[in-house]
């Protein structure tokens, strides 16, 4: 059985989908627009005594976001690639996953092996 403790938190910010502009359904997406980004991230633990402090963590994780420029935020699969580096450097290696959406409704998981998907 594996533990983790997880933290949400969510940030304003902007993107856009070059490769929309040729799909006419979703062509306005390759124009910049706004988002609230919601996250989800968890980090294993080997204990009931929580060597991660799931406040700590999600302090870490905001101070991280908050160095991106949220004129430019990325694909939903892009900053939730750049969290799971992060908190791999800071938690040595950690097993971890982050999931990222759009306004709370549309998404994308990145996480080590299927076990992690909650």
């Amino acid at each position: 059985m594996s533990k983790y403790v997880w933290c949400t938190f969510q940030f304003e910010g902007f993107h856009k989908w070059d490769g929309a502009k040729n799909i006419e359904e979703v062509s306005y997406l390759a124009s910049k627009h706004r988002h609230i980004f919601h996250y989800r991230v968890g980090v294993e633990v080997t204990s009931n005594d929580r060597e991660i402090e799931f406040i700590m963590l999600k302090h870490r994780l905001e101070e991280f976001v908050n160095s991106w420029d949220k004129n430019d935020m990325g694909s939903c699969e892009s900053q939730a690639e750049r969290l799971v580096n992060f908190v791999k450097e800071k938690y040595n290696g950690a097993k971890c996953f982050a999931e990222v959406s759009e306004d709370g409704e549309n998404g994308a998981l990145i996480c080590e092996n299927e076990e992690t998907i909650i």
